[in-house]
């Protein structure tokens, strides 16, 4: 299953464990929302901080249980965070959405002050190996909002450049070579600020060299 890590900068940044308190997000007769974030290890990989997260993310979903009327209903998810100080650097280990629902959270507090990374892929692109894929948004044709391209540097395609000119590229998938080990990996890069493993990797470390190493060549030079 991919795994993906949300790329955030930091303003600001609790150390130590935060529980936001319940009642700044009570939800009416449908129950209670609780945010958390505890460290776990300091110096877990790389000069990151391993935190352990909870977030009970909000789906706004209508429907009826037990002869009851619902707007939303929580999903409980559990999940690692890395934190590197010396750069104000972190990566959430969760899907993407809920990943931005957890910071939104946590920013909302005195505590914390988190926001995604720009993603620019006009200038990420020329530096990629090969493109393997892309997801293009916000075309503009009668029955097509979104397409998907695929194959060997795809971007290079006239139909490719023909909805990228006219809508928005939200994903980019890349076969990457890792400067650390050398072996090839498929991986993605989103609009929203995700970096997204398709592989298995042995230990949660080499998923952290990976996402660094991304982010370093790739992110980092252009923001």
């Amino acid at each position: 299953m991919p795994k993906a890590f949300l790329i955030c900068n930091s303003k600001k940044f609790k150390k130590d464990n935060f529980l936001i308190p319940i009642q700044q997000e009570l939800l009416e007769n449908e129950g209670e929302s609780v945010v958390s974030i505890d460290l776990n290890y300091t110096n877990f990989h790389l000069k990151f901080d391993q935190y352990i997260c909870h977030n009970d993310y909000i789906h706004n979903t209508r429907g009826r249980v037990f002869n009851k009327d619902f707007n939303y209903y929580l999903e409980p998810l559990s999940f690692y965070s890395y934190y590197k100080e010396d750069e104000n650097l972190l990566f959430i280990q969760t899907k993407t959405d809920a990943a931005l629902d957890f910071i939104s959270k946590l920013s909302r507090t005195k505590e914390y002050n988190l926001e995604t990374v720009k993603i620019d892929f006009k200038s990420m692109i020329p530096l990629i190996t090969e493109v393997a894929g892309a997801w293009i948004a916000d075309l503009k044709r009668a029955h097509l909002k979104t397409a998907g391209y695929f194959g060997h540097n795809v971007h290079r395609s006239e139909e490719y450049k023909e909805s990228a000119a006219e809508g928005n590229v939200s994903s980019i998938q890349m076969k990457y070579i890792s400067l650390k080990s050398g072996k090839e990996h498929y991986i993605a890069i989103s609009k929203k600020g995700s970096i997204i493993l398709y592989d298995t990797f042995p230990t949660i470390e080499d998923e952290i060299d990976i996402v660094y190493e991304v982010y370093e060549q790739f992110i980092k030079p252009h923001l």
